[in-house]
């Protein structure tokens, strides 16, 4: 784990800036037992911020490998009530959420495929508690990443195992600005200017993204009317007490993509980890909003299971747009981490949109979501998409078009 020194930057930016915790709310704080000294820290400033109190949510990844090595899948399938009001007791009361999770890429690897998808539906169905006030717009939520020496010497495989680990503690306090002099003033100059892009595309109010890359994709993503286009701490049409940053590190500019307008073809530029199982090479084909096939080199079942669910997992939730000049991007290494990688280039995601990412969203029902082309779904799965060359059009109302990215760089 960090140094001490580093660990305090982390967690005044993360109760700062990520979850900007205000005076009387609850945090829900959840980790694993390798960020244990990090979250001690977070929850010392929490309270002395003004935090109503803090509630510690420990799980073992360890123990979730174990389970699944020697349970039946309905016994992998079953989610106790008492875990899902646990969360929902916080988070009704004017709770904070914070995510402060390891990473462990090959965890499930000696974990039978069924019991890994069904261990992934049973947290997914956990995470489901969080996401209704996300998607309501009225909880203030960060997810972050800590270093482990599992998942370091992943990403950096040629390195001794105190040299990756030492390697992935310097990347990630890079990616997270804590190298810089003040870092808290370092998040506010990069929220400004992922605004100001953010700025820029909802003046046009593109009525489709024409997407391609010199992997294949050819994609052209109708983008819901009155779309909002939101990027770190400034999050559209949430109702919430105080701006946040839903993920850090983060580099993207996001908004909805119509669930019923997405056609061709979407080749994946890096590898994604879906229910503990790294699928590879993959390339997504959707057909009036619908994906109605799909590729891969490796794990492609995973791919299936996850895209085709149900209905609203077979559509888009989000289309990103990252600068390849992204410092993730810069590093050039494969994180094997959802939330890190998906910051390192544009991507798109299937399964539920952000009602946030709509005018007036969070007063819609669901039924008044999709009538306005805004997905929803149990799920959401981000997949990268941006390369060198990654260009993008927006289009206008009477067609013509704009280009915002060319060679994986803002133009706009």
């Amino acid at each position: 784990m960090f140094s001490k020194e580093i660990m305090e930057k982390y967690a005044d930016v993360l109760v700062q800036k990520g979850l900007n915790i205000q005076k009387g709310q609850y945090l829900l704080l959840q980790c694993c037992p390798d960020t244990l000294a990090l979250a001690r820290i977070v929850a010392e400033k929490a309270l002395q911020r003004g935090a109503k109190d803090v509630h510690v949510s420990i799980s073992d990844p360890y123990i979730k490998q174990i389970r699944g090595k020697y349970l039946s899948k309905e016994q992998c399938l079953e989610v106790p009530e008492w875990k899902k009001e646990e969360e929902d007791y916080y988070l009704r009361n004017n709770g904070v959420q914070l995510g402060l999770m390891g990473t462990y890429p090959s965890l499930m690897e000696d974990v039978s495929d069924e019991n890994a998808m069904a261990l992934a539906s049973a947290d997914n169905r956990v995470r489901n508690v969080v996401r209704k006030y996300i998607h309501e717009g009225t909880l203030q939520w960060t997810g972050t990443a800590c270093p482990t020496k599992e998942w370091a010497v992943k990403v950096y495989p040629e390195m001794d195992a105190e040299v990756a680990l030492e390697t992935l503690e310097k990347d990630i306090a890079h990616m997270m600005r804590l190298d810089e002099e003040d870092p808290v003033k370092a998040w506010n100059q990069h929220c400004a200017k992922l605004k100001a892009v953010g700025d820029k595309l909802n003046a046009y109010q593109f009525d489709a993204l024409h997407i391609t890359s010199e992997l294949g994709t050819d994609l052209r993503v109708g983008l819901v009317k009155n779309h909002i286009w939101c990027s770190a701490a400034d999050m559209g049409d949430a109702r919430v007490q105080a701006p946040y940053i839903a993920n850090m590190p983060t580099e993207e500019v996001f908004t909805d993509p119509d669930r019923n307008r997405v056609d061709g073809i979407a080749y994946a530029s890096k590898p994604l980890i879906i229910n503990g199982k790294l699928v590879k090479d993959f390339w997504i084909r959707f057909s009036s909003g619908a994906a109605i096939d799909c590729g891969a080199s490796q794990n492609v079942d995973f791919l299936k299971s996850a895209l085709f669910a149900d209905d609203g997992s077979r559509h888009l939730g989000e289309v990103a747009l990252v600068s390849k000049q992204s410092p993730i991007n810069q590093i050039g290494r494969l994180f094997y981490n959802g939330l890190i990688d998906e910051n390192a280039a544009s991507h798109l995601a299937f399964g539920s949109s952000f009602p946030t990412n709509i005018q007036g969203g969070t007063d819609m029902s669901e039924e008044e979501l999709i009538k306005h082309g805004v997905n929803i779904a149990a799920c959401h799965h981000d997949f990268m998409v941006g390369t060198e060359k990654y260009h993008v059009e927006g289009i206008l109302n009477d067609g013509t078009s704009v280009v915002i990215m060319d060679d994986g760089d803002f133009v706009i």
